[in-house]
């Protein structure tokens, strides 16, 4: 994962790419050069990543938008290209997201719009925790019409719970650092 803010114009073309696919076009549709959305720089109230693979280069986008720190909510929205669609590459772009809005931006509440139809998407969110909600958290995103909106809430308390521990990476180097004590 990848910030966009540091990365900014050195992946743009990559994310130009990326945008052409019908998919990924429709998830990250404000990200179009004709939205005037700036990708070098912050997006206010948005946190957005480029995901990418090891050998393969930028893959898909992972963001968080409109958070609002106080309600400790965001909106998640995350695509892969085709290719790494069911090779874990969107669970792993999902989980890593939340983790750094949850490190981040103290979040507790993260939803997400799933296109209605779109089950392998649905059935990922549902594996993080996520449930099919009537309506949004937020009075400001509402889903686009044919799409459902998917809610995790996560308990106020980390301990235990996948979602808010560090990353993998992390968690080895601290068992790692005390093996060597």
């Amino acid at each position: 994962m990848i910030p966009i803010e540091v990365a900014g114009s050195a992946i743009s073309s990559a994310v130009d790419l990326l945008l052409e696919d019908p998919d990924i076009g429709e998830v990250f549709w404000w990200l179009r050069p004709e939205s005037g959305a700036p990708l070098a720089g912050p997006i206010r109230g948005t946190r957005l990543f480029a995901v990418a693979e090891k050998g393969c280069g930028i893959i898909g986008l992972a963001a968080l938008s409109n958070i609002d720190s106080e309600a400790q909510y965001a909106r998640l929205s995350c695509a892969v290209a085709a290719p790494y669609r069911l090779a874990g590459a969107g669970h792993w772009a999902a989980t890593e997201t939340i983790r750094r809005g949850v490190r981040l931006d103290g979040l507790r509440h993260v939803e997400a719009f799933v296109r209605a139809g779109s089950d392998t998407a649905r059935r990922v969110l549902e594996s993080l925790g996520f449930r099919a909600r009537e309506s949004s958290f937020s009075p400001v995103d509402v889903p686009p019409p044919g799409h459902l909106c998917l809610r995790l809430d996560l308990p106020t308390d980390s301990k235990g719970h996948f979602l808010m521990a560090g990353s993998a990476r992390s968690a080895a180097r601290t068992l790692s650092a005390a093996l060597s004590a």
